[in-house]
């Protein structure tokens, strides 16, 4: 079994080369826990009686450091033609290995699935479940398009720009998550899994705005974003259509084909990756002015995005003004000349948009005890946390019964109750009371247009929990803040991923040795006899021939005394088990 490159020793070797390279388990399980560990280390005799090969957390770290990394990283800088004297640096490691490390890990390795299904509530098959991603219809549907034989890897990307500090400067951190469809939802999002990977970190270095418009800073802001993930996602494209060679835990070499399924973010990073207005629709084109209607209109494809930028450009005459005018009257960003999803096979970067949560701290229903009392209203609030979210949520619709009409209330109800139920009619039937009462002007809301797109999500990639943000709250804490507060806060990016690194060596090791122990369990199992068989002679036990005495007993035919469990004697003398001779 190999584990980030590292080969597992033979059966019968000096245990402790298992451990390396540390000395031994203890001398492993004593490096496990850092904090405070120079202290504990500096207490005189406890290095030299516990037999540790490191005396310090500098020489713990040297000996981490000589771990086989799981998907080493690069950094590259970019930079515009007329500015080659301000970079953006680019981190981030190669997809494909971090796609190998993910089906490899050995945590979940049995759990990892290769085919799709099609599932359905009884043998008559006429109504469908939707769950993981591979009951989908995505899934189905482009595993016809494979060799025979072959696997998909469904990609699964997010980013989440995090800010850093909130008093020191403005500190932030724009990670770039991986993980993949084949690995079950509820092993996704446990961070004790570690089925989520930081592929990069994407440029947060500013533009310097000298002499360039606000249009022409919004649009290099937009290259670069594009221009680094044209970077890390490039080895999809000949993956997506040649395929990677993917040796998994059951010994079996597979053809694997990883393809862009899915893309997490919010509303304005997703206008962002799919190069559209803001204020549209992503999944559809449907008009600004049409986004209250209850019916989507025809589906975008990334086709018809690439052809509108490509024929912006050739009309414009690389003009950026007079391409981004013409860009716009089509609903579509014209900044990005190409963005990075053009040319990945099989993937439509606005079927990969999934509906953004109406709000992503809003998910759950209110509790019936624990309700919070706002003492001084919620008016005057400012910063909501999403605790404080759900918690007014307990109250609001409760706060309305008898203050208004029986529409008003199904409205916001059915819009509650969305958030388990993948689409309620009721709140389209009577979201135009709002309008009546002058509450609003129009439900022109691209969030509120994305409950239309929801069942098509729900068909092509399973229940929403496979594709939403929530899976990806949990990481900017370890992946952003905690790696930023290890550093000095200079140069804190290389800190940030020496950290990370370290962290997640220290993780894969613990869980490689898991591995190996469950493997030294069941290969002694198999070593073990099978007490008891008849007929086969078992340890402590041997079959005589003729007229030879074995323990004692006299015997004219061969027989089998068992090790254990002892026979049972009864009163009469007669032995449970066992022929009378």
């Amino acid at each position: 079994m190999e584990v980030d490159g590292e080969e597992n020793q033979g059966r019968g070797e000096d245990s402790s080369a298992k451990w390396c390279p540390f000395a031994s388990e203890l001398d492993w399980n004593v490096a496990v826990g850092q904090k405070s560990l120079d202290r504990f280390l500096s207490i005189p005799g406890v290095v030299e009686r516990l037999g540790l090969s490191f005396k310090d957390v500098r020489e713990l770290f040297i000996k981490v450091d000589t771990i086989p990394e799981r998907v080493p990283w690069k950094t590259t800088s970019l930079a515009f033609p007329d500015r080659p004297e301000e970079k953006h640096l680019v981190r981030y490691r190669d997809i494909i290995e971090a796609i190998k490390a993910l089906l490899g890990n050995p945590s979940y390795a049995k759990q990892i699935v290769w085919r799709p299904r099609m599932v359905f509530t009884d043998a008559s098959k006429t109504k469908q479940v939707f769950s993981e991603m591979w009951t989908g219809l995505w899934w189905n549907e482009l595993q016809q398009y494979l060799p025979k034989g072959a696997a998909a890897a469904p990609v699964i990307i997010a980013t989440d720009k995090t800010q850093l500090t909130q008093f020191l400067g403005n500190n932030s951190a724009y990670p770039v998550y991986l993980t993949l469809g084949n690995i079950p939802r509820a092993i996704r999002r446990k961070p004790s899994q570690h089925a989520c990977i930081l592929l990069g970190y994407l440029p947060v270095s500013k533009i310097s705005r000298k002499g360039l418009t606000k249009r022409e800073h919004k649009a290099r802001t937009q290259r670069i974003f594009h221009a680094a993930m044209r970077l890390i996602v490039k080895p999809l494209i000949a993956a997506g259509e040649e395929g990677i060679e993917v040796t998994s835990r059951d010994s079996f070499i597979r053809k694997v084909f990883p393809v862009l399924a899915s893309y997490v973010a919010d509303y304005p990073e997703q206008c962002l990756v799919t190069c559209s207005k803001y204020g549209m629709c992503l999944k559809c084109q449907c008009p600004a002015d049409m986004l209250s209607k209850d019916k989507p209109a025809t589906l975008c494809t990334s086709e018809l995005t690439e052809d509108i930028i490509s024929h912006a450009w050739d009309s414009g005459r690389g003009r950026a003004a007079a391409v981004e005018a013409k860009c716009m009257m089509l609903d579509v960003s014209g900044g990005v000349k190409k963005p990075f999803w053009v040319g990945l096979p099989y993937a439509d970067v606005h079927l990969s948009i999934t509906p953004d949560e109406l709000d992503n701290r809003l998910r759950c229903l209110p509790l019936a005890h624990g309700v919070r009392h706002f003492k001084n209203g919620i008016s005057s609030l400012s910063q909501i946390s999403g605790k404080e979210r759900k918690e007014m949520a307990c109250i609001l619709l409760a706060c309305l019964i008898g203050k208004v009409s029986k529409e008003t209330m199904l409205t916001f109800r059915s819009l509650l109750d969305f958030i388990y139920l993948s689409q309620y009619p009721t709140f389209h039937a009577n979201k135009d009371v709002l309008i009546k009462l002058g509450i609003r002007d129009d439900f022109n809301i691209p969030k509120i247009h994305s409950l239309l797109h929801y069942e098509q999500a729900i068909r092509l990639f399973g229940t929403t929990d496979n594709y939403n943000t929530e899976m990806f709250e949990h990481l900017p804490i370890e992946f952003a803040k905690d790696a930023w507060r290890a550093t000095n806060h200079r140069n804190e990016f290389p800190q940030m991923v020496r950290w990370i690194t370290r962290n997640k060596k220290m993780a894969l090791y613990e869980a490689f040795q898991k591995e190996c122990s469950l493997e030294d369990q069941a290969q002694d199992e198999e070593d073990k006899p099978e007490d008891g068989n008849p007929g086969s002679p078992s340890d402590g036990a041997a079959a005589a021939p003729d007229g030879n005495t074995i323990d004692g007993v006299e015997s004219t035919m061969g027989i089998t005394i068992a090790k254990y469990p002892p026979a049972v004697e009864r009163s009469d003398g007669w032995r449970e088990g066992s022929e009378q001779t």
